[in-house]
């Protein structure tokens, strides 16, 4: 049976998790859905924090209309373009108030034992208060990261970027968590990985590969309940 991926952040909230909590969490996953996503905004990113290509001088910031234009446009919901502005109005009022500014910089996914390609940042490097950092967007309300899941998420940025390569041994690795207020822009947080004791490479490979695992089962007898069910109907049993 083919399975799908996990998105990164409920990979990360639930596999530092105790097996019976995981097993909790997966089986909640399994049967519950999102009510709108943000991709709009995360395909805006790039708008919203002025990052420039590698081989291309210097551009004007992106106009915020229109950023909005573009969000609206990609919208599936009413309720999915409100969500998605708000995040990307309080994203592009903190990278206005602070001149951030970066530069596309490619990452190829981490590869885990289990055959599972992992990406926990968005390509670029932003320069923020003159230091060099690398982001990863969390930009949910509801089962967003714990402070676990954040650290599982440094550790895996840790790996990929600054262990693979030696110059990037220096940068920053972020967090970016937006404020919950019920009106109004979703002002963000940045958490960083200083003080953070992160995850070894194998502790992060064997709470993926157990995960994953008990994500095959969840998915498994969940099919087969919908088989049985179905088979019932239309045998009169059920």
């Amino acid at each position: 049976m083919k399975i799908r991926p996990l998105p990164e952040i409920d990979l990360a909230r639930i596999a530092p998790l105790p097996t019976d909590q995981k097993r909790r969490a997966l089986e909640q996953l399994r049967v519950g859905h999102p009510p709108y996503s943000y991709a709009p905004v995360r395909n805006s990113l790039s708008d919203l924090l002025n990052v420039q290509a590698a081989l291309v001088g210097s551009l004007p910031r992106t106009p915020w209309d229109k950023i909005v234009e573009t969000i609206r446009r990609k919208s599936r919901s009413d309720e999915e373009q409100v969500a998605n502005l708000r995040v990307a109005e309080g994203l592009f009022d903190y990278a206005e108030e602070n001149r951030v500014f970066g530069r596309r910089h490619e990452i190829s996914p981490l590869q885990l034992g289990v055959g599972t390609k992992v990406v926990f940042w968005h390509p670029v490097v932003l320069t923020i208060a003159k230091r060099p950092l690398v982001p990863f967007f969390d930009p949910r309300r509801a089962k967003s990261l714990t402070v676990q899941g954040r650290r599982f998420v440094f550790s895996m940025m840790h790996e990929r970027i600054r262990a693979a390569d030696p110059d990037f041994a220096e940068v920053a690795l972020a967090v970016v968590q937006f404020a919950l207020s019920d009106k109004g822009p979703r002002v963000p947080t940045i958490f960083t990985d200083e003080s953070i004791a992160l995850f070894s490479f194998d502790e992060l490979d064997q709470m993926v590969r157990e995960t994953y695992e008990l994500w095959r089962e969840v998915c498994e007898e969940r099919a087969a309940e919908v088989r049985r069910r179905a088979g019932g109907r239309a045998d009169g049993f059920i």
